[in-house]
């Protein structure tokens, strides 16, 4: 359980991967896939970020709770994370 900057509180899954693994990949487009038959709308990508790890973060807007899926690479960690968030008002 986390605050957001709104105030909005969120609930957080992660799911960690060796560095770059395809299961990795897999997995993010398992619950993003999951993510948008469950909630029944399409997810809006982020804007391109400049970092040199790789990043991919799509949300979902409902009426009633935002939800993000995101894969992100941590080099220094020699990890990519899979991410879920669920946040509401």
């Amino acid at each position: 359980m986390s605050l957001d900057l709104s105030g909005a509180r969120a609930q957080n899954c992660r799911w960690p991967f060796t560095y770059r693994a395809p299961e990795a990949t897999e997995a993010f487009d398992a619950v993003l896939n999951a993510t948008a038959a469950c909630l029944g709308v399409q997810p809006v990508a982020d804007q391109d970020v400049n970092h040199p790890d790789s990043y991919d973060l799509r949300t979902f807007h409902t009426d009633t709770a935002q939800v993000a899926v995101s894969i992100k690479d941590k080099g220094a960690l020699q990890q990519t994370y899979v991410f879920l968030r669920i946040s509401t008002p």
